[in-house]
This record gives C-alpha cells, structure tokens and sequence, in this order.
C-alpha cells in the first residue's frame, strides 16, 4: 500500500511542480502589462491623439490667411464692352459705342490677405472637435476598463483553477490509498473482483481529473501571458499573490453606481453634449462673418508675348473690412436644428434608462452572490462531512465491517462536491467581478490594491 501511494506521489511531483519562492506574481503588474501589451488599446490611444491634433488644426484658422496669386493668359478675343460716349459731350445725346477693353497677354501676380475678426462657425467647430476628444477619449477609458477585467478574470480563474488542482490532488492521493486498502483485501480474497474494478475505476477517474484541473491551470496561464506580454516561464512557474488581490469591496456600495466611472453612461452623456453644441453650430452658419482683406500685386498687359517687357507692369493694393452674411445657402437649418434637439432628447432618455439597467442588474447581482454564498457554504460544511466519514469508513473496512461499495461511493460523493465547491467558487468571485464593473467601481478597487 505504502509504495502504491508513493508512485502516485512521484507522479503528481512530475506533473505538477511547487511554485519556487522569490517575488510574487502580482494583479496590478499583471493589469499595467496588458495595458502596455495589446494592440487595440494603443489604436485607441493613437486616435485620441489624432482628435487633439484636429482641434489643434482648427485653430489655425484664426491665424491670417496669407495666399500668393498668379496667371497668365492670352486672351483669344478681349471682352468688348459699350460706352455711353453721348454723355460725355456738353449736350448729353444717346451716342454709343463698342470699345475693346485689354491686350492679347496678360499677367496678374501679388499676395492675398484675410484675417477673420469674428467668426462664430470656426469657435464652434473647435468646440465640437473638443468635444470629439471626449468621445475618443471614452472609448479609450472602455477598452480599457474591459481589458483590466478580463486580467482580473483570468488572475482568479488561476486562482481558481490551482484550488481545483489542490483539491484534485488530494481526490487522487485519498482514492489512491483507498484502492491499496481494497486490493489488500482483495487478496485475501475478501473482496469481490466488481468491488475492485470499481475501485480502480473511481482512482482512474481521479487521476484524469487531475490532469485535466493541471491542464486548464496551464491554459488559463497561457492566456494571461497573451493578455500581459510575460514570458510562459515565468507566469507558469511563479508564484501568484492572491491573498493581497481578491475582492475586498463593500458590494452593498455597488447599488449605488459610480455613473461618472462608466464609460457607456459617459459616452451617451458626451453624444449629448455633442448634438447640442451642432445646434450651435447650425445656427451660427447664419450669423455673420466679419474679417479684413488686402491684397499687393502687379498686372501686365501687352499686345506681343513679352513677359518681362519694361514699362507694361502695373501695380495695385488695396485693404478693407469685408462682412459676409449668409441669406440664402440652400441648406434646411431649422429642419436639421430639429432632428438635432430630437437626438439629445433621445439621448437623455437612453441615459436614464442605461441608470435604471445598471441599478437592477446590481440588485439582482447582489442577491445572486448572497444565494451562491449560501450554497457554497452548505457544499463545505457538506464535504467535511463526507472527508469525515471516509475517514470512518476507510478504518471500518480494514476492519471488514462495511463493504467496498460503501467506501467508493462515499469517495464517489465527495468528489462530485468538491467540483460543486469549485464551480460556486468560481461564479461568486465572477459576480462579484461583474459587479464591481457594473456600479463603476472598477477603478476604485484598482487604486486600493496600487496602495498597498
């Protein structure tokens, strides 16, 4: 019996080596890492900037705009236009006469100015860009908040997953001795031979699931180092600080939601605030735009193709204020002023519906960890219950006063509690993960653990 349980020993030290000591594997390294690792983050992040350069750009439009202005042509047939030439005389008669303004070449070149002195539409396209940073920068805060929960399920899934291991070790080694106890009595030939079998039979089942708990260990430690960028080596042979990271948080205080830490709500509130700046700005398409012009240049004009012939060049400038106001551009203002105003109102009414879905998603969340708690607590109290008993049943044997049947289905029964412990494990620290994330608490807790 010893070296039976000896070889199951040897075996489970080759599949499954202890965590060395040295610096623990922490939750917010972890979150830090994967922050800096994946790729759609960085997108994200990149188009944040991208926004800021834009509503940077938009503020060149203040500044003058300067332009240079060249042409030449030939003109093919120089424009005629009629002159009253009757008025001209001293009695006025109603003489005319076409006269043919301009030569056959022509150059115009000088420098165009404009300032804008007051031009309502480029103050509100900067604040709707600015506004557009908000939204990208939402998205970022999104992307970002699902990424550090999809760390934080994966750390407690290993965490998970190594008790499950723990508990499947035992399963084996308490199986184990369990089948050396049978087959000592089998060869004294006081056991039957479908006693034994199903002794082997259970054992076996306990070794597969040993492997198996192993290899769901090491796949979940696979999909940290694809979220976090370490090294397999060292995320698998590390040791993992769980003790520090689990949920500690008042989960009654997530009935209240943190609605300015929830990007969803964010985001509606920032749509909001964007179609009711575009109503500012469709109306300012019909305020008027008020800035200065000048211009400094020259005009050629000869009859023969003489770019440079000296004496044909003619300067002119000038400088002014211009004033424009739109009266009629086509575009249905009041109608597009209208659909705007519908869309904040609709928004209002996601928002508040969004608060109502968050508040009774964190009541029913809430008592769904109270009712797996209480269950969990049962499957406790009743795997001690059966450990005890096995105990019990294991001496009982040896001493010939239950049967096998009774002992391996006693192992039978705890087994299957021990999974029922795990899986409630498991769903209690994932609902209270989604809850923590639900009520915008996400980051609060973040920041506890950064403080230790």
């Amino acid at each position: 019996m010893k070296t039976r349980i000896l070889s199951i020993v040897l075996f489970i030290t080759t599949c499954y080596t202890a965590y060395p000591a040295g610096e623990k594997i922490k939750l917010i390294d972890l979150i830090d890492a994967a922050l800096g690792n994946r790729g759609n983050i960085t997108a994200l992040r990149t188009d944040l900037e991208i926004a800021g350069l834009q509503t940077s750009g938009l503020f060149s439009e203040y500044l003058p705009q300067i332009s240079a202005v060249y042409d030449f042509r030939y003109n093919i047939k120089s424009p005629t236009q009629i002159i009253p030439l009757g008025q001209f005389n001293p009695v006025p008669t109603d003489e005319k006469r076409a006269i043919i303004f301009g030569t056959a070449w022509q150059q115009n070149a000088g420098v165009s100015l404009y300032q804008p002195l007051f031009d309502f539409s480029i103050r509100s396209r900067v604040a709707e860009s600015r506004i557009n940073e908000k939204l990208k920068n939402a998205d970022v805060a999104a992307a970002e908040r699902d990424l550090k929960s999809e760390v934080i399920r994966s750390f407690i899934l290993i965490s998970i997953r190594e008790e499950q291991l723990r508990s499947a070790i035992a399963d084996t080694l308490r199986t184990g001795k369990t089948l050396d106890l049978i087959m000592d009595r089998a060869d004294e030939g006081k056991v039957l031979k479908t006693d034994l079998n199903m002794a082997l039979l259970n054992h076996n089942n306990a070794l597969a699931n040993f492997r198996s708990s192993l290899s769901v260990l090491m796949q979940e430690k696979m999909y940290m180092g694809f979220l976090t960028g370490y090294p397999l080596e060292f995320l698998m042979d590390g040791e993992y600080d769980f003790a520090s990271s689990m949920i500690r948080i008042d989960f009654q205080a997530g009935l209240v939601p943190v609605t300015d830490s929830i990007p969803e709500i964010e985001r509606l509130k920032i749509r909001a605030e964007l179609a009711e700046k575009q109503q500012k700005t469709e109306i300012s398409r019909k305020i008027p735009v008020l800035g200065v012009d000048g211009f400094l240049g020259a005009s050629q004009y000869t009859d023969t193709f003489d770019p440079v012939k000296e004496g044909t060049w003619y300067g002119s400038s000038y400088v002014g204020v211009s004033l424009r106001l739109p009266i009629l551009s086509g575009d249905n203002t009041r109608s597009r002023i209208s659909q705007l105003r519908l869309e904040a109102r609709g928004i209002q009414e996601r928002i508040e519906d969004e608060k109502a879905r968050i508040v009774n998603n964190g009541l029913r969340l809430s008592e769904e960890i109270s009712q797996l708690e209480y269950l969990l607590a049962v499957s406790e109290q009743n795997a001690s219950l059966l450990e005890e008993n096995i105990t019990i049943y294991q001496n009982l044997f040896t001493k010939g006063q239950v049967t096998a049947y009774d002992l391996i289905n006693r192992e039978v029964d705890l087994q299957k509690e021990h999974a029922r412990i795990n899986e409630q494990r498991a769903r209690i620290l994932d609902k209270k993960l989604e809850m923590i994330t639900n009520s915008g608490y996400l980051q609060s807790f973040l920041n506890d653990l950064r403080s230790e």
